[in-house]
């Protein structure tokens, strides 16, 4: 009997969306948050514990959310993840595809030497020889300050003086900096993609921010828009750069030309899904549960 992990921290919109399309099959779901396992190797044969100590034994995977934490908790959780893959269960998406992702200055280098255009870049360590560099820089154009493992925009800094620089908050002692590529209104494209060898499916669309962000969770809009296959294009192209199944894609046009921000290996679609008539979530399980595309038929539910 197959049986889906579903990795999640609460059970939210999207998680009601995911169960919604997997009970159109007959398959078995459990819930759990990456803390409460861990791994165990006895008699040469790794295993996925739970809290009771008892092995997990599941078919597939789907990860909605990796725990913050120290180092060693982060790469436990990615530990879990590889630990599955190397028992040849079904993950969406894979611990590479997830580090490749969440590492935003990994990111950028993959997407340069793929020829995909990125906002120019600078990874500092240390906070005075940022603050020089921010000093040469700001002559040039603004810039965005990031945090290296951060999502959902938060804790993004615009700096347009070296004051600005003052107001952020870093334990890390790395600084990631990009040039700011203005839009005006402030807007990017989001690009929702989910494939496998044989199928796409791809959604897309303009978001709008307030200000300078243009994340939904800081209340941007988003804006249906005709199908701009050179945008689509670009966020296929960054996709395959990391082989990844299911990604969001955010990519901002300037001076005629795509540059590609971010990756997002956990993407929400709660935005794009209120712009759209197609069940995304139907679309997600779909490929999920799809093995080189031989999709379970046979248990869809009459």
């Amino acid at each position: 009997m197959r049986t889906i992990l579903l990795l999640t921290d609460k059970k939210g919109w999207h998680y009601k969306q995911l169960i919604q399309s997997i009970k159109k099959y007959n398959i078995d779901v459990i819930t759990k948050n990456l803390s409460d396992l861990s791994i165990s190797i006895i008699n040469n044969e790794p295993q996925i514990l739970q809290k009771n100590g008892e092995p997990l034994n599941v078919t597939d995977v789907f990860v909605r959310h990796i725990p913050g934490g120290s180092l060693e908790e982060i790469i436990t959780y990615l530990n879990i993840l590889k630990t599955f893959q190397l028992k040849n269960i079904n993950v969406m998406n894979t611990a590479e595809n997830i580090e490749m992702t969440v590492d935003k200055s990994l990111t950028s280098l993959k997407l340069k030497d793929a020829g995909i255009l990125t906002p120019n870049t600078w990874i500092i360590h240390g906070k005075n020889e940022c603050k020089k560099a921010i000093n040469k820089l700001l002559a040039k154009h603004s810039l965005i300050y990031k945090p290296l493992f951060g999502s959902q925009g938060d804790n993004i800094i615009k700096i347009t003086s070296p004051l600005d620089f003052d107001t952020i908050t870093n334990t890390s002692n790395i600084y990631y900096l990009q040039e700011f590529l203005e839009t005006e209104p402030s807007h990017d494209y989001r690009v929702l993609i989910i494939k496998n060898k044989y199928k796409k499916i791809f959604h897309t669309m303009m978001r709008y921010g307030d200000n300078f962000l243009n994340n939904i969770s800081k209340g941007a809009k988003c804006v249906p828009v005709k199908i701009d296959h050179e945008i689509i294009n670009t966020a296929i192209e960054a996709s395959n750069i990391i082989d990844i199944p299911f990604c969001g894609v955010d990519i901002i046009k300037h001076n005629n030309k795509n540059y590609v921000i971010e990756l997002n290996s956990i993407p929400a679609w709660k935005g794009m899904q209120s712009i759209t008539d197609a069940s995304i979530s139907d679309q997600i399980t779909e490929i999920f549960l799809s093995r080189d595309n031989d999709i379970i038929k046979s248990s869809i539910k009459k």
